[in-house]
């Protein structure tokens, strides 16, 4: 997209400066976007279109004329959802071949009920959850809601202990007593229940609800 995006200045005959400037953006966002070093908000892609009146699925997929021929904007049939970033994530996790995948805007909002700036993908880190008629193995890639991080409802949460190095997805209730039951679709793995203090000690911090797993079907 960031190709699209310099050619779409460039179409318009506009200097980077003078470009962001009427976006309202800095110079040296815009030059990241172009060069591909960050990816743009949405709200990035909205004052764009607005700006621009620039086709959106072009733009992100490059399908399509450049321009909208007609006063209507159209909507992307497309959405990508990135990679879940972390520097600190060990490497077969942090450095993963898919890093986007692209999904039915339809889907996640009108099925899913999902707005597509709160997902990201990440693969499974591991076999706890690999059995059962639903299994999640091992490097299967997984939609994560990030907004969604209430364990209080039951789930199966993305979440990481310590430093934020290991990465861990379990499956996640309240029990009556108050504790949490972690429980695993492994046999190999036995459930687990912790305090809010036994969390508090392990670090414990919740990345997100999954999803769907975009390998298996499971959702």
């Amino acid at each position: 997209m960031h190709k699209r995006l310099k050619e779409l200045r460039k179409a318009l005959n506009i200097q980077q400066g003078e470009f962001a400037k009427s976006i309202g953006i800095l110079q040296q966002q815009l030059s990241k976007y172009e060069r591909g070093e960050n990816k743009p908000s949405c709200d990035f892609l909205i004052k764009l279109i607005e700006k621009t009146n620039v086709n959106i699925n072009w733009l992100l997929i490059g399908k399509g004329n450049m321009f909208v021929e007609n006063a209507e904007k159209e909507i992307p049939d497309a959405v990508e959802i990135i990679y879940y970033e972390n520097p600190t994530l060990i490497e077969t996790i942090k450095n993963p071949v898919i890093t986007s995948i692209w999904l039915d805007r339809e889907l996640i909002h009108n099925v899913w009920l999902k707005n597509e700036a709160n997902l990201r993908t990440l693969q499974m880190p591991g076999d706890t959850m690999d059995g059962g008629e639903t299994p999640i193995r091992n490097k299967d890639m997984l939609i994560v809601d990030i907004s969604d991080t209430n364990i209080q409802a039951s789930g199966i949460f993305v979440y990481t202990t310590k430093n934020g190095s290991l990465i861990f997805v379990n499956g996640i209730k309240q029990s009556p007593d108050g504790t949490y039951r972690f429980y695993f679709r492994n046999s190999s793995y036995k459930e687990i229940h912790y305090t809010l203090d036994d969390l508090e000690k392990l670090g414990f911090k919740v990345i997100g609800r999954v999803v769907k797993n975009i390998t298996s079907g499971f959702c």
